[in-house]
């Protein structure tokens, strides 16, 4: 196999355990509206198809139907206000050092609006190895569309042959299958019901620094 040149990894729940600080925004809309609020794990359940969709699913389940239109302000400002909160996964940063080291270029691709992502990059020392960004508003489809796979490898200068996909749901599997690249599969993430040995994997990893060791991504080999 060849080395990979360009790795795209997802944020929440990959790079970021942000359920606390999403549920937190989720919960404080609520309350705006004077309706129930959920706890952490029914609340990650909804996360992974962008901040829209979120709140569409914690309002259905609260049996109202507000105009989602009028809900998405409210909610954005609060997101802001916890966006940072998110803390970065055991040996994330340290990995991504790493294959910067190895010449490998690292990409972010995440359903999150992107004005949210670069700032909490910025803020768990991660932005200074990253060369790209696509968030859930940068281009006309988002994941599980594999358009922004595409434009990252475009932009970075690298055939999708040198490209791999590093995630932890569903919608990281299709984008990386509908861009036609392979994908690495975190255990530890916000994946759901997913059957994560079942998706066809490049690998299942238990702890972010055993991307080191894929095929492919070994430090014997420095990538062009």
């Amino acid at each position: 196999m060849s080395s990979f040149s360009l790795v795209i990894f997802d944020l929440d729940g990959t790079l970021v355990d942000s359920a606390a600080d999403i549920a937190d925004a989720v919960n404080r809309t609520l309350r705006d509206w004077k309706l129930p609020t959920y706890d952490v794990p029914t609340i990650t359940g909804w996360v992974g198809e962008g901040s829209r969709k979120l709140i569409t699913y914690a309002f259905q389940h609260a049996g109202s139907d507000a105009d989602i239109d009028d809900v998405m302000p409210g909610f954005l400002g609060h997101y802001a206000e916890t966006a940072l909160d998110g803390i970065a996964y055991d040996g994330v940063v340290d990995t991504l050092e790493a294959l910067h080291e190895r010449g490998i270029k690292l990409a972010v691709c995440t359903n999150k609006n992107e004005e949210f992502v670069r700032p909490l990059l910025e803020a768990r020392g991660m932005m200074r190895y990253i060369d790209g960004i696509v968030g859930g508003n940068t281009l006309p489809e988002r994941k599980p569309s594999g358009v922004p796979l595409k434009h990252l490898a475009t932009v970075a200068g690298v055939s999708l042959d040198r490209v791999v996909m590093v995630g932890d749901s569903e919608s990281d599997v299709l984008a990386a299958h509908d861009a036609g690249v392979p994908v690495v599969m975190v255990s530890y993430g916000y994946h759901k019901s997913l059957d994560l040995h079942g998706v066809g994997a490049l690998a299942v990893i238990d702890r972010m620094p055993a991307l080191l060791d894929v095929p492919g991504l070994r430090g014997d080999r420095r990538s062009a």
